[in-house]
């Protein structure tokens, strides 16, 4: 505390305006990191339901591919 008396003069705060506002600043940077790591948290969950739904997209296309291929073969053979 003496360290804060003694910047209590240049400041022009109480010794109560200082510590309210020593505690607003850290919640607010103890906010600022848990939304960091939440949104850290939420794309590596994204990521992983965005690959699944492009392996099924690519899963379709070659399902496609297959059909347009094996379409193609009968239509040789017949001719």
């Amino acid at each position: 505390m003496t360290d804060v008396d003694q910047m209590l003069p240049v400041i022009k705060n109480s010794k109560s305006d200082m510590i309210i506002n020593s505690f607003l600043n850290y919640f607010k940077e103890k906010w600022k990191l848990e939304i960091c790591e939440e949104l850290k948290t939420g794309y590596c969950d994204m990521s992983q339901i965005n690959l699944t739904l492009a392996e099924m997209g690519l899963e379709e296309d070659m399902n496609d591919l297959c059909m347009y291929e094996s379409t193609l073969g009968c239509e040789e053979s017949d001719s």
